[in-house]
This record gives structure tokens, C-alpha cells and sequence, in this order.
């Protein structure tokens, strides 16, 4: 049966390679491998994948900082399904599918591929922004999986013009500061940087890791695209989840990215003639008193990021 690889860098986005019977996988920095990993800690022919006689094995081939399967280091190993592999400390997952869930991957694909068609049509249309934004918001998390979303907008003085959320749960214990610390690190990183924070392994990511409502909500997958305006930034997306395997691919990376430059130029064009602020399945009575402060919280800390100096360029 096929086999599959997900590899789950501490930065950046997860990414899965479909493995065949019939032919073998070098994994490695070397540009020749099939499947090549730009990561430091992996040697240029790190270790093979084959599968021989029905079973799936796995060859270090005599890598600088090792092959783990199950935190056991080996030099050739069986792989089961599940069995979860370090490549020099880059983790990865091994699972056995069947063609039928190669064919599902496939057909996942084209359904984000859908969906991102769909969230750019939305921008394009003339929808009331209260509505165009919620409707935006919605699509990225129905294309990435993720469980809480945030969609903002600033204006030309740096403060929240439109400030969209969805699946922030008041219910959760602890304060807005604390249920979102390691939100705010991510929005920090990717405003004062202008470049996305992606991570499918928010746990043991150097920066994210530390941050208590990361590990205390068990956040997993998370990802933060700047939306361009010029010299200063228009908004931003924000998506996570506290589901293993990875929410975010590479594919969804690369959408994302599409889908924020598609969307700074559309929210240029918008008539915000009031501050939007907008819970998505809020109850019909209204939005409760949790709710107003996390958005309360949520405007102060992020305004605060937005209108904070942009840091020196590195020294040559």
C-alpha cells in the first residue's frame, strides 16, 4: 500500500509527500532527493524510504545529527504506521493509505483550490464590508481547518478599522491577554517583519513555544499574513488550531499569501464609514460582556503593534 510522509518543521508550513511501492524516497538538502528539506540540521542524503517485500523500511545514510523512529535513533528501521521519525530533529510523521486516500488528497486539493476561488470572488463582489469581511474570514478558516480565525483591518493612523473574529470561545478560562498571548506574538512578529508566521508545530517553535497560551490551550497550527498597504500594513489574517498533523501545507501557505494580496487591494477600496466589530456565531441577543473585553483587548494590543516603529535594518 502507498505510504506518506508530513513533515512538521518548527517554522513554516507542514508538508506531505505521497511515498509509492514501486520506487524509493531520498530525503535530504541535495537538490537530487525526492523529497528535499531546506533545513540545516539535515544532511544532503539524509535517509531513504523504500519498500520492500510489502514492508516499509527506513535507511540513515549516515546522516550528521541522526534518524530517530520513536525517539529511538536507528540506522534501518520497519516503519508501521503512526510511527512518528526525527530527521536530525525535524519531526515527521509515517502513515500507511490506501489509493483510495490518495485519490482523497487529491480531491482535498482541488476542494481548497475551490474555496480559494470562492473567497476571491467574495472580495470582488459588492457586498456591505460588515458582511464581505465575515463572509472573507469564514472562507479562510473553512480552507485551512482551523478553529479560531481573525481577520483585521487598520487605518491610516494605524488604528483598527475592522476588527472581525471567529471561535473565540469567552467560555475558555483565563483573560483575553492570556487565552491570546501567543496570537499577539505571532501578529508582533509578522507586522514588524511584513512577512507571514506559519507554523504547524507551534509547540516547538523557539519564539511561540514559550508563550503560556500556546502550550496551556494546546495550539498546534497557527498562521498570521500581513495584508500590504503601502509603507505601513492594512491588516491581517489570523487563523489557528489545536489539531495534530497539521492544519497549514505549503499549499495553504502559498494560497494565503495569494488570498492577502488579492485582499489589501480589495479592503483599499472599501467605505469604512464606522469601526466594524464583528463575532462570527455570537448569539442573536447580542455580544456578551467576555466578548467586548477580548475585542476591547484585542484592539489595544494590536493597535499597539501596528503604530509601534518599524525596527532598525540589520547592520550591514
Amino acid at each position: 500500500m502507498p505510504g506518506k510522509l508530513t513533515f512538521f518543521p518548527s517554522e513554516g508550513a507542514s508538508r506531505s509527500v505521497v511515498l509509492r511501492e514501486e520506487g524509493g524516497c531520498a530525503i535530504g538538502r541535495d537538490p537530487s532527493s525526492d523529497a528535499v528539506l531546506d533545513d540545516p540540521r539535515i544532511s544532503a542524503r539524509h535517509a531513504r524510504i523504500s519498500c520492500e517485500g510489502g514492508e516499509w523500511r527506513l535507511l540513515d545514510e549516515n546522516s550528521k545529527n541522526g534518524t530517530f523512529v520513536n525517539a529511538v535513533r536507528v540506522t534501518e528501521a520497519a516503519l508501521a504506521g503512526g510511527d512518528w521519525i526525527s530527521f536530525g530533529g525535524l519531526l515527521t510523521r509515517f502513515e500507511v493509505i490506501t489509493e483510495a486516500e490518495v485519490e482523497s488528497l487529491r480531491t482535498e486539493r482541488a476542494r481548497r483550490m475551490q474555496t480559494f476561488t470562492e473567497a476571491r470572488r467574495i472580495l470582488d463582489s459588492t457586498m456591505e464590508p460588515r458582511a464581505l469581511l465575515a463572509r472573507l474570514l469564514g472562507s479562510v478558516v473553512e480552507l485551512t481547518g482551523a478553529e479560531r480565525g481573525l481577520l483585521v483591518l487598520f487605518g491610516p493612523d494605524g488604528r483598527l478599522q475592522a476588527e472581525v473574529v471567529s471561535g473565540f470561545a469567552t467560555s475558555l478560562k483565563g483573560s483575553p491577554e492570556d487565552r491570546f498571548q501567543g496570537s499577539f506574538g505571532a501578529i508582533e512578529r509578522s507586522l514588524s517583519t511584513g512577512r507571514p508566521v506559519v507554523t504547524s508545530n507551534a509547540k516547538n517553535d523557539a519564539y511561540l513555544g514559550r508563550r503560556p497560551s500556546v502550550v496551556e490551550m494546546g495550539i498546534e497550527t497557527l498562521a498570521c499574513v500581513p495584508l500590504r498597504g503601502g509603507d505601513q500594513p492594512a491588516g491581517l489574517i489570523y487563523v489557528d488550531g489545536r489539531r495534530r498533523g497539521g492544519a497549514f501545507t505549503d499549499l495553504d501557505l502559498e494560497i494565503l499569501e495569494a488570498l492577502a494580496d488579492h485582499a489589501s487591494v480589495a479592503v483599499a477600496t472599501l467605505q469604512l464609514d464606522r469601526q466594524i466589530r464583528e463575532i462570527i456565531g455570537a448569539p442573536e441577543r447580542g455580544v456578551s460582556a467576555g466578548d467586548r473585553a477580548f475585542l476591547a483587548e484585542l484592539e489595544r494590543r494590536v493597535g499597539t503593534i501596528a503604530r509601534a516603529p518599524a525596527p532598525p535594518p540589520p547592520a550591514p
